[in-house]
């Protein structure tokens, strides 16, 4: 077993919590677009046809974690069934489009440094396979404001397996799941026993819930039947995340 090394580590996602990636700006448009002009379908339902093959994949546990997230296998392999060939590659667009088709969200940076002391561990905890990943970390400047970055490549697995986290919950004290999604980022890290913080769109988050902080924030959030396992706390932005994390190290440990 590691030594405890940190007080904290602060596992955060970066897609839709940290970042916006340049898929739906200027990947997707292309790869997709190829298809549709050669298939006679729609754009909107073969990028479906996409997610629904990446869905399945991650439902599927005798697929491996990397093939699970592997855009550009998943582009192929839809490409095949519609009978249809493409020369676009997902990884050459992404190191093509990184830098002017990604952006930072509100607030993004700044919670990093605020967030970075001796104590604690900063880990990028991403489904995004890192040949996707880390030039789009590296154009925004989150890379050197972290202590690591874990990608499905990092240990073959996805955020629903505890193996997807290596050993640093046993290097610290406290484990923090920070990210948008309701399973990746609450349900799955609950039950690897981490805390979490939500950071749903803010379009879910009633207004009359916008002035409390994040922990009564979570108490009071109206739920949907299957979310059973609630959120340690849920953020209205990234504003609140510094504060959030002191006052979890003051109360959680």
């Amino acid at each position: 077993m590691p030594d405890i090394l940190y007080q904290t580590v602060i596992f955060i996602d970066l897609d839709g919590t940290l970042q916006l990636n340049p898929f739906e700006r200027a990947i997707w448009p292309q790869v997709v677009g190829e298809m549709a002009q050669q298939s006679g379908l729609s754009a909107a339902d073969i990028l479906q046809m996409i997610e629904d093959e990446n869905n399945a994949r991650q439902r599927d546990d005798s697929v491996p974690a990397i093939m699970a997230m592997d855009l550009d296998d998943i582009s192929l392999t839809v490409a095949k069934r519609l009978g249809v060939s493409i020369t676009t590659s997902v990884t050459e667009l992404v190191n093509t489009y990184a830098k002017s088709h990604s952006s930072l969200l509100e607030y993004a940076l700044e919670s990093l440094q605020e967030l970075a002391a001796p104590h604690r561990a900063i880990v990028i905890a991403t489904k995004g396979l890192a040949k996707y990943q880390l030039q789009v970390m590296d154009a925004l400047g989150i890379t050197p404001l972290v202590t690591d970055t874990l990608t499905p490549d990092t240990h073959n697995g996805l955020k629903k397996h505890r193996h997807f986290f290596g050993d640093w919950p046993e290097r610290a004290k406290l484990s923090i799941m920070v990210g948008d999604l309701y399973d990746d980022d609450v349900l799955y890290p609950s039950g690897h026993g981490f805390k979490t913080l939500w950071k749903p769109r803010a379009t879910l988050i009633p207004d009359s819930l916008s002035h409390l902080d994040p922990f009564t924030r979570a108490q009071d959030f109206p739920y949907t039947p299957e979310q059973i396992v609630h959120p340690t706390g849920i953020l209205l932005s990234l504003r609140e995340l510094p504060a959030a994390v002191t006052h979890m190290e003051q109360h959680c440990l």
